[in-house]
């Protein structure tokens, strides 16, 4: 019985540290996302869907959760405080320096609120983090 009384205050105690957090939805440029209502005979209803995830945008999701704890990342882009758009350019050798990382991020009324390029994928990640944290 106190075990189980534990258990419920953790839970409880985890969602109220995570209430505080703003959420964000990751995606990038060309992921294909569409939504709309359709009517069925029973009534009313919605959907979303989102097309293909490539592994950068994986390893932008492990970098922001590494990075950037102070939000939390949902796969709900209508639930998000924040979305944050990323951009990636292939790497050539002849343009080997060039800032491949592009990243913008969007309040939830869909204005843009910071955008930038980097070379690398971790500072491109804190100055999104640092933008949100700013923008709160």
């Amino acid at each position: 019985m106190m075990k189980a009384a534990i258990w419920v205050f953790a839970g409880f105690a985890l969602q109220a540290i995570g209430a505080d957090k703003p959420r964000v939805f990751i995606t990038e440029s060309g992921a294909s996302q569409f939504s709309g209502e359709a009517e069925v005979p029973q009534g009313k209803g919605s959907m979303a869907f989102t097309a293909g995830t490539s592994p950068q945008n994986i390893e932008v999701l492990k970098a922001f959760s590494k990075q950037c704890p102070q939000v939390l990342i949902t796969s709900n882009r209508d639930k998000a405080d924040y979305v944050i758009r990323f951009d990636h350019d292939e790497i050539n050798p002849t343009t080997a320096f060039v800032k491949g990382n592009k990243v913008a991020v969007f309040n939830r009324s869909e204005d843009l609120i910071y955008t930038t390029s980097t070379r690398l994928l971790g500072p491109a990640v804190k100055s999104a983090c640092l933008a949100i944290s700013g923008h709160r």
